[in-house]
């Protein structure tokens, strides 16, 4: 066998196992980040506002349909505040999760339901586009998200 072939195999498995690492990196981040985001639905429905915060980056950028643009600070605000009745919930389909390397792609479903002093509960869906980036600690949290307008659930 001439170097060169032996050296052309060697590439091959190389790129080989590399490939199969990645895929089996990218299969692990995208665990972490569906059981991320069951987390936040947990304690959201919760009213644990600091169990919500484990999800957002330093560096969050968040762009709702209506209101305010979102960031870590305003939501590190919320958490330090008092605790607030749980008035409305959520629910989670998540559509999609792309990952590749260090940055990752969520495409999710959301339905939230608000009580109502009188009459039946205000139930809405929204779709959203979340960036997430994994940390220097290894954990991944959520950059920017984009969410669609609510549409409302017919009763």
């Amino acid at each position: 066998m001439t170097i060169r072939l032996a050296l052309g195999i060697l590439l091959i498995i190389a790129t080989g196992l590399a490939q199969a690492n990645a895929a089996a990196g990218n299969a692990a981040a995208e665990q972490k980040i569906r059981a991320a985001l069951t987390n936040w639905v947990e304690a959201a429905n919760q009213g644990d506002a600091k169990g919500m915060l484990a999800v957002w980056a330093p560096d969050l950028v968040g762009w709702p349909a209506d209101g305010p643009d979102d960031t870590y600070d305003r939501e590190a605000a919320y958490a330090k505040g008092p605790a607030q009745p749980v008035t409305t919930t959520y629910a989670l389909q998540v559509n999609e999760v792309i990952v590749d390397g260090a940055l990752a792609v969520v495409r999710d479903t959301w339905t939230q339901t608000t009580k109502a002093d009188a009459g039946p509960d205000k139930v809405a869906i929204f779709r959203s586009y979340e960036v997430w980036r994994r940390q220097p600690d290894g954990n991944w949290k959520i950059s920017c998200w984009l969410d669609g307008p609510m549409k409302p659930v017919k009763n």
